[in-house]
């Protein structure tokens, strides 16, 4: 089957890399012998959808039936609004594309069952992008209180404080899901014990460079 991938990263930080999302979706197509047709990359917020101009060529190619299958690595890279992903996946799947999340392969499923797991799922994303932005907020408003300076840079953050949280947040995630889901739970642990926006993305390039 031609798929199409798409990947995107907030342009909020720099430090995110598509990259971390690609390698995991092109495995995913090795693995179950899809063909690539094209790779579509976005630098924007989820609701920014005057950046977000691949999704917009996407939508285009998906209408002329260049693919017959979309692949994103997590519902959240695609959507974070449960009304946008409900009729964004309706337009697909009416011009017979498959919409694949890799992470969550249940949301692949035809039919009621597939579209009730998929507004569950969407509904989630949306519940998480709210939980983030509310704990982000809540833990400067921590910081400020005990008199934390805002604006250090992250890379201040001694590299065994990421290790030590990339290792709770491993224990946390469940065996059976991607490895690299464990990048976005320590991201979340940081933010919450510095009071900084630490991303997956920034997390992954930290690790990998070891310091």
């Amino acid at each position: 089957m031609k798929v199409a991938l798409y990947a995107r990263v907030s342009t909020r930080d720099k430090n995110q890399d598509p990259e971390v999302q690609l390698m995991e979706l092109r495995k995913y197509c090795q693995e179950n012998g899809m063909e690539i047709t094209r790779e579509y990359i976005d630098h924007a917020s989820a609701n920014d959808f005057v950046r977000r101009t691949a999704w917009k060529q996407l939508l285009v190619d998906a209408s002329a039936r260049k693919f017959r299958g979309l692949l994103v690595w997590k519902l959240d890279r695609a959507f974070r609004d449960i009304t946008v992903a409900t009729s964004s996946v309706k337009m697909l799947r009416n011009a017979g594309i498959d919409f694949i999340v890799t992470t969550v392969p249940v949301l692949s499923v035809q039919g009621p069952a597939g579209d009730l797991m998929f507004n569950i799922y969407a509904a989630f994303a949306q519940f998480e992008k709210d939980t983030i932005i509310e704990r982000v907020n809540a833990g400067l408003s921590r910081a400020k209180a005990k008199g934390k300076a805002f604006g250090r840079p992250r890379k201040a953050i001694d590299f065994n404080k990421v290790l030590e949280a990339h290792e709770i947040a491993c224990s946390r995630v469940n065996r059976i899901t991607k490895e690299n889901q464990g990048y976005s739970e320590t991201a979340r642990i940081l933010s919450e014990q510095t009071g900084l926006r630490i991303t997956a993305g920034w997390v992954y390039n930290r690790l990998k460079a070891g310091n």
